[in-house]
């Protein structure tokens, strides 16, 4: 599991050649939120999960089970699923990107199709 919880970290991961697909969605949610005129670091945490997370170690790094979470938004993307979590009124909150791969967590991938029927 990868987690960005800074400006840095965040921007740098919107332009890394290693996941393409992944940096295309991360480089859209920071456009998003620079529209705002937001502080990333103030405004989001971002978790990528990586096959073989246990969602388990996933719920220890949030906070809170994911499974047990509402979803405020659900996308699916070429090859991830986007879930994000409002966490506070002002609209700061966690994204959590999930590769849609064999050895990811079944319970997550079965989640995540639940919540997008």
């Amino acid at each position: 599991m990868r987690v960005l919880r800074d400006s840095a970290s965040i921007r740098g991961a919107g332009a890394d050649p290693a996941e393409p697909s992944l940096s295309v969605l991360i480089t859209r949610l920071i456009a998003d939120l620079d529209d705002e005129g937001c502080d990333l670091t103030e405004m989001v945490r971002i978790v990528v999960v990586e096959p073989g997370d246990a969602l388990e170690t996933i719920d220890a790094e949030l906070g809170f089970p994911l499974l047990e979470r509402p979803l405020d938004v659900i996308e699916t993307h070429d090859g991830w699923i986007e879930l994000t979590m409002v966490l506070s009124d002002d609209g700061s909150g966690i994204v959590v990107y999930v590769p849609v791969r064999p050895g990811v967590d079944a319970r997550l991938l079965a989640h995540c199709q639940e919540a997008m029927s």
